[in-house]
């Protein structure tokens, strides 16, 4: 377990890309496959992992996720485990219609996604606050829990833009822009005070 004074790495894993995120496609619960231009992109930025000293890596439930820790876990032989927790939110009605369709359709909604998703909750789907909670309640859980130096994430990208804004310090509202021209395969060394924050941050009804 994570004790007091000791460090670990968090990587942080983009999932691979499907189908429906190259139609530009409304995805949060969908289960999907990676397509092949997502896998062969993994695959790829994988090898960098080798050196790393991941024992497991923890991926929500859906098929994409699953296979890319499968593909990175290949690099490391290391194990996959899933989380159900760290899927990204269920889009409800929104689900995969393009993003173009979603903007004519529903105008102010698309705006607040955009601008302030930490506001939106999508028609008959789920509360971005109630999302951010699960999603690192999750993560802080699976942190303090483990015995090893090194622990691999995968995450969709509203899941993956919310971590690192946390970890940067900046508004959940960015979180489109911590997306941009980053790599998909990131490290960050935590000690036991910030997983406990985040913890703390999970329990936030307001951010």
């Amino acid at each position: 377990m994570a004790g007091k004074g000791r460090t670990l790495v968090l990587c942080l894993i983009r999932c691979g890309e499907t189908r429906w995120a190259q139609e530009g496609r409304m995805s949060g619960r969908t289960d999907l496959p990676l397509s092949n231009r997502g896998r062969a992109f993994l695959t790829e930025q994988a090898r960098f992992l080798a050196s790393h000293h991941i024992a497991t890596i923890y991926h929500p439930g859906d098929e994409s996720a699953a296979e890319s820790a499968t593909i990175c876990a290949a690099s490391l032989k290391a194990r996959t485990k899933v989380v159900s927790e760290l899927a990204d939110p269920d889009l409800g009605l929104l689900e995969g219609i393009t993003e173009q369709e979603f903007a004519d359709r529903y105008g102010k909604r698309y705006r607040t996604w955009i601008d302030d998703p930490m506001s939106f909750s999508p028609p008959e789907g789920e509360d971005m606050i109630a999302v951010r909670a699960r999603i690192f309640r999750a993560v802080s859980k699976l942190l303090k829990r483990t015995r090893s130096e090194e622990v691999g994430v995968v995450l969709h990208p509203v899941g993956l833009g919310l971590i690192r804004c946390w970890l940067a310090d900046r508004p959940p509202r960015e979180l489109w822009q911590m997306l941009e021209r980053r790599p998909p395969i990131e490290r960050y060394v935590l000690d036991a005070g910030t997983i406990a924050e985040l913890q703390e941050a999970a329990e936030l009804q307001h951010v």
